[in-house]
């Protein structure tokens, strides 16, 4: 080569160190089986694989047949069980919807929550109350008409005498064999009923008479109380959390109300009886009421 070719040759040399090496051609993942349409893959037969112990998966690249039919055999298994909406084992079917539930919500749901400080901060100077954990516990007792209601107010003194009353004459399933007793409550943003507000301002031992659909509710109060308001800075961790958590369940909501077009939901209430109409959507066109 003369001058010319020698550096022509070396520059050409040099550039093509100095270029990046070329990706190595896309591995080929040949179809090994379809299962009702589902298809297996080569490398689902290594994913499988690489789940042994180092030994193990010597000897199963050795028997690569045995191996696909092995995932054969487990896609089988699958379907069948899903076909059955597993019916004989409760058990694994808890186990399998907890994981594509989970799944679902780090896939459609996490990446769309958004939560900053000032949220919590705007939650903290909005709710007081409840960043207190201003809270209450009452008895109550249920009864169809109010005249009753009105004559154990007179009879009953002591909260032993009510819890008693309770346990005898109440009609509400979910709080009468407990002598009527409704745990903590805490003050709700959005009561599920109005006269619930008023259990904040009752003093231990007074009872009210509230009218509900069902009769009227004897209601005493046991005990309310009133914590000081704490820093910002001390609960702001756990605002965040609190925001997060119901903005995944909207979002959750929202998700399932898409999801579930074809889906039946009849809802009962606490005696057994179906309390609302099933409905196949949001808008009562087809779809589902989640």
């Amino acid at each position: 080569l003369g001058p010319t070719g020698a550096a022509l040759l070396l520059a050409l040399t040099l550039g093509a160190a100095r270029l990046p090496a070329a990706d190595p051609p896309p591995r080929p993942d040949p179809l090994v089986a379809r299962v009702n349409g589902h298809e297996l893959h080569l490398s689902d037969v290594h994913a499988s694989i690489e789940t042994l112990s180092l030994g193990d998966q010597i000897d199963a690249r050795d028997q690569l047949d045995t191996y696909i039919e092995a995932i054969i055999n487990e896609e089988v298994l699958f379907q069948w069980e899903l076909r059955t909406d597993f019916a004989g084992d409760v058990e694994l079917r808890r186990a399998v919807k907890e994981l594509v539930v989970r799944h679902l919500i780090d896939k459609h749901v996490r990446s769309r929550i958004k939560v900053s400080d000032d949220d919590a901060k705007t939650y903290y100077d909005e709710h007081p109350s409840l960043v207190r954990g201003e809270h209450v516990r009452v008895r109550r007792i249920l009864l169809s008409g109010r005249a009753r209601c009105e004559q154990l107010q007179h009879e009953i003194g002591s909260e032993e005498e009510f819890a008693e009353a309770a346990r005898k004459y109440s009609q509400d399933p979910a709080t009468a064999a407990a002598g009527g007793d409704t745990g903590l409550l805490m003050r709700s943003e959005r009561p599920a009923h109005g006269y619930e507000r008023q259990f904040f301002e009752m003093k231990p031992g007074e009872m009210r008479i509230f009218d509900v659909p069902q009769g009227c509710l004897l209601v005493r109060s046991v005990f309310y109380v009133n914590p000081p308001l704490p820093p910002f800075t001390a609960v702001r961790e756990q605002l965040l959390h609190y925001l997060r958590s119901r903005q995944e369940l909207k979002l959750v909501e929202r998700l399932s109300r898409q999801a579930g077009k074809g889906v039946k939901v009849e809802r009962y209430n606490a005696e057994g009886r179906l309390s609302e109409p099933a409905r196949r959507d949001a808008g009562g066109r087809g779809g589902t009421s989640q």
